[in-house]
């Protein structure tokens, strides 16, 4: 095995599984390495956001997961024991608009198998010691089980062993933060209910013996009558240990009565850390993931949002790793998900202090729930924020926000949107590739002009840009100069797109639009690539 290659990965959770399957499927030779003997066999983190599943579809992965996960299309609130709120998910604009429920030991296990099918694996259990950075090299010292020591030098080095992070702890970053003043517990249990096995369920109730303090539990279904069960454990001190009884007083009391527990296979005691490092990036060292941030399990966030910060670097980095982008496109990985990190972790402590500790708690729940259920705007925006929808990268140097096709279009910055084109297909079909995807609209009415235009716009960026881009020509009619078009019959994907007229669309690997302008001048679309590509 070589003792030199372009990037190595340390920690093999869903983050570092994320980022070594997006760089084996742009091609680019890695380690990864773990020092865990095995995967994790704890059903951790459970929630598996629509944006999320959306990476997956674009990995043709999805299907794996949907088959043993199990979706939740609603979460409800409740406040001592009166139902407040249902929170509909099946309004999102997406072909999975739920909650998947799937424990992280079957995510992990998942990613594993499509690993392998990439021709790579995960090392264990190895153990990253230290590593030191010169100015074109890492060189990182590893312990392998019995003691040896080896010394591999890569070019990147990517950190997402998680809050304990070694890569983080030894190196060049500050990890400020604090953990919020309650304990936790989370358990897996088999309950029977008759309230809906498709539905989340949050119980708040006002506390009795610690008036100062409140309790929570969230339900979250998972398949055949099993839960997980959130809670905070409402008590003086720290305690190591939490007994089954313990957990099924709780769900009997703060449920009032609505779940019977049949048996707690697992049950776990945890502190909410909420910390977030400095800085992403240190020279040629990376951090992702729970290495990076760490924060309330409020909304299922976390492993979420670790996943698309591989998910974001990994494109990137392969581009830089194969010299067909400059080394400058990194920087963006900080100018993008820095961003998008700060404001996760701020929200869940906020939400998570301000249901535990506020006096007024009652009356803005209370507040919250009357706006969404008289303003259907507010009420999807909540839902997006919460499926991870709504992320906009607003100030990166490598998109241009210049132009706007119409006040109808998505906006450079967020992620591309589907749409349904016939029966059989949808656009994402056509999207899952590792280059950037190129959509040309004829507009609804083709004028010859306009094909020509398209015609010329097509060579032009096959020719200058040639193995990085896939063109998708997308017409209402079938145009014989276009073999390959997409025929959008119905203009699903023009009214999705907002565009009347003809008008181009540059979606990164990452299907986030980077890109796009009702002309098609091949000018402004190389001042655009010339932003990183070499």
């Amino acid at each position: 095995m070589s003792s030199h290659i372009p990037a190595l990965i340390i920690g093999a959770g869903p983050t570092g599984l994320m980022m070594a399957c997006e760089l084996a499927r742009h091609g680019i030779k890695f380690r990864i390495i773990d020092k865990k003997p095995e995967q994790t066999s704890c059903s951790n983190a459970t929630w598996i956001q629509t944006r999320t599943i959306e990476i997956l579809d674009h990995l043709d992965i999805v299907n794996r997961f949907l088959k043993i996960g199990h979706a939740c299309n609603a979460i409800n609130l409740y406040a001592s024991g009166k139902h407040l709120l249902k929170l509909p998910l099946n309004q999102i604009d997406s072909t999975y608009p739920f909650i998947l429920m799937l424990p992280q030991s079957e995510t992990e296990k998942l990613l594993n198998e499509y690993l392998k099918e990439l021709k790579n694996h995960v090392e264990r259990p190895l153990e990253f010691i230290e590593a030191t950075q010169e100015e074109n090299k890492v060189i990182s010292t590893i312990k392998h089980l019995g003691g040896k020591i080896e010394t591999i030098t890569s070019d990147w080095l990517i950190g997402c062993g998680g809050v304990g992070s070694t890569v983080r702890l030894t190196g060049e970053f500050l990890f400020p933060g604090h953990d919020l003043p309650e304990q936790f517990l989370v358990a897996d249990a088999k309950m029977s209910s008759s309230l809906s096995t498709n539905e989340i369920h949050v119980f708040f109730d006002k506390g009795t013996e610690f008036p100062d303090k409140r309790t929570i539990l969230a339900i979250t279904p998972l398949k055949s009558n099993k839960y997980r069960i959130t809670a905070n454990v409402y008590q003086e001190g720290a305690r190591k240990t939490l007994y089954s009884h313990e957990a099924i007083d709780i769900i009997r009391e703060r449920s009032h009565g609505k779940y019977t527990v049949n048996d707690v296979s697992w049950i776990s005691p945890f502190w909410i850390h909420s910390n977030i490092i400095d800085h992403m990036r240190d020279r040629l060292t990376f951090l992702a993931g729970d290495a990076a941030h760490n924060h309330s399990p409020v909304g299922g966030q976390g492993m979420n949002t670790g996943l698309q910060d591989a998910y974001n670097l990994a494109w990137k980095l392969a581009l830089v790793i194969k010299g067909k982008a400059k080394s400058s496109l990194l920087d963006s990985y900080q100018s993008e998900r820095y961003p998008v990190i700060c404001k996760v972790v701020k929200q869940t402590e906020e939400l998570t202090n301000m249901s535990l500790f506020d006096k007024a708690f009652s009356a803005k729940l209370h507040h919250f729930c009357d706006k969404i259920l008289g303003d259907k705007k507010f009420e999807l925006k909540i839902i997006n924020h919460i499926e991870q929808l709504d992320i906009r990268y607003k100030d990166s140097s490598v998109i241009d926000y210049h132009e706007c096709v119409s006040t109808k279009s998505p906006r450079q910055g967020v992620r591309a949107p589907d749409a349904i084109i016939d029966q059989s297909t949808r656009l994402y079909d056509h999207l899952r590739n590792t280059q950037h995807n190129i959509l040309l609209f004829t507009g609804l009415s083709a004028s010859n002009e306009t094909i020509e235009k398209i015609k010329e716009a097509q060579q032009w960026l096959r020719k200058t840009y040639s193995d990085l881009i896939k063109i998708h020509i997308i017409s209402t009619q079938k145009l014989e100069d276009f073999k390959n078009s997409i025929i959008d019959v119905n203009t699903a994907v023009h009214k999705r797109y907002g565009v009347k007229n003809n008008a181009i669309f540059i979606i990164r690997p990452d299907n986030y639009i980077a890109y796009c302008s009702k002309i098609f001048d091949t000018n402004l679309i190389k001042d655009f690539f010339q932003k990183y590509l070499t």
